[in-house]
């Protein structure tokens, strides 16, 4: 059922969080809880199921200093330490659970005025755009002239130098001279072989100057007598990759698939996402125990499971809509999630929408995006076309999504 469109993107994760050496580092963690025991001491090895989120503690550190040392500081200090990173492991469940706070304002968003503008300059520019210059031939640098024989002689030593001293001097004159020859060549060999690439170089560049010159002249005219916004909206494809390269630079809590679809002359986009199942989301608080010593595990009721599944998913939805209108200057929004469950009438696991929501613009607009960590999403959704089958105890059934096309609902 899910993926209705042909256009998809993986958004990948990235909030994962362990403790190295007491400072927290990027890492993919295990799902629940353990402890190891060997001869490096006792840890306690935590895993956030669906956050991505793990911990590793050491839980005998305190004991064993208390115990060597009876040194009240060293219990205070590693309680403290574990409170920080109680807290931290805290803030990380509720990034999770308030991913809405994520969502860019698209009151950020340029106007259609602006990026027809730039897709005019991107696919179009300059009919004329300047040949590239062509490299001009080095200039013919004259070899080294062979000495003569009296070379370096003057007249009156001419007449006192004995044939010794001629042969000698006329000898080192010619081995200088053919040393002079040999750099000359070499200097012109590799003149030439400069030159010889730039003119490949600038080959390569006329002759794609020639190309881009061509297709845009044929753009020009495929285009006459339509005005540049219609232009702009008939190309699908500049909206798909803008969309696209904003969603796969957007960080998110796990890899999620999202599907879509732009209607550019509806001025809508149509998405479909893959929201985690409720059994993968961080299900139990850690607090440091009575001791200070260690970090224990307090799980969630299942009420409060469903309450911060439900505020997820529909943050998950909130924030996609934010992404889209502040990439692209569309109208509407419509966003779809589905998940996997298990089937009472085959037993196997199928996708179920549960989630689908119209947002505007304009109504985007009227939410304080500078107060959004009060908002609160499911509240947010309600202001929307939103179709949802939630009980009060926030159990979701399964929904028919709002269709695929603008004015079908």
């Amino acid at each position: 059922m899910g993926f209705r469109f042909r256009k998809s993107v993986s958004i990948i994760p990235g909030l994962r969080v362990n403790f190295s050496n007491g400072t927290p580092s990027l890492s993919i963690g295990p799902r629940g809880a353990s402890v190891s025991i060997g001869k490096r001491g006792t840890y306690a090895n935590l895993g956030l199921p669906g956050s991505g989120l793990s911990y590793r503690t050491r839980l005998d550190k305190a004991a064993r200093a208390s115990s060597r040392h009876d040194d009240a500081n060293d219990l205070a200090q590693h309680r403290e330490l574990l409170e920080q990173d109680a807290l931290f492991l805290q803030e990380a469940i509720d990034a999770i659970a308030n991913i809405h706070e994520l969502t860019p304002d698209p009151s950020l968003c340029q106007t259609i005025d602006e990026m027809v503008h730039i897709y005019w300059k991107e696919k179009h520019g300059e009919t004329d755009l300047p040949a590239p210059i062509r490299p001009e031939k080095p200039p013919i640098v004259a070899p080294p002239v062979e000495p003569t024989p009296d070379e370096g002689v003057g007249m009156l030593s001419k007449w006192l130098e004995s044939s010794s001293a001629r042969q000698l001097r006329q000898e080192a004159n010619q081995h200088h001279w053919q040393l002079s020859m040999v750099e000359w060549q070499d200097e012109q060999a590799l003149i030439k072989l400069r030159y010889q690439q730039q003119r490949m170089a600038w080959a390569e560049q006329y002759a794609l100057w020639q190309f881009e010159r061509t297709e845009r002249q044929k753009l020009k005219e495929n285009h006459s007598g339509k005005s540049q916004l219609d232009v702009v909206l008939a190309d699908t494809a500049y909206f798909e990759q803008l969309l696209d390269q904003t969603l796969q630079q957007t960080i998110w809590p796990r890899e999620t698939l999202v599907s879509y679809q732009v209607e550019t002359i509806s001025s809508t986009v149509f998405l479909d996402v893959d929201l985690p199942e409720i059994e993968v989301m961080p299900d139990r608080l850690y607090v440091v125990n009575a001791k200070g010593n260690e970090l224990t595990e307090k799980p969630y009721s299942q009420k409060r499971l469903r309450e911060i599944y439900a505020r997820h998913v529909h943050g998950c939805l909130l924030r996609l809509a934010g992404i889209v209108l502040s990439a692209i200057p569309f109208e509407r929004v419509v966003v779809s999630g589905f998940t996997q469950r298990l089937s009472k009438s085959s037993g196997y696991l199928e996708e179920q929408y549960i989630l689908s929501c119209e947002f505007t613009r304009v109504g985007m607009l009227d939410l304080n995006f500078s107060n959004i960590d009060q908002i609160d999403p499911i509240a947010a959704l309600e202001r929307f076309h939103l179709v949802r089958n939630m009980t009060v105890t926030c159990i979701f059934h399964e929904i028919e999504p709002l269709k695929t096309t603008v004015g079908t609902h």
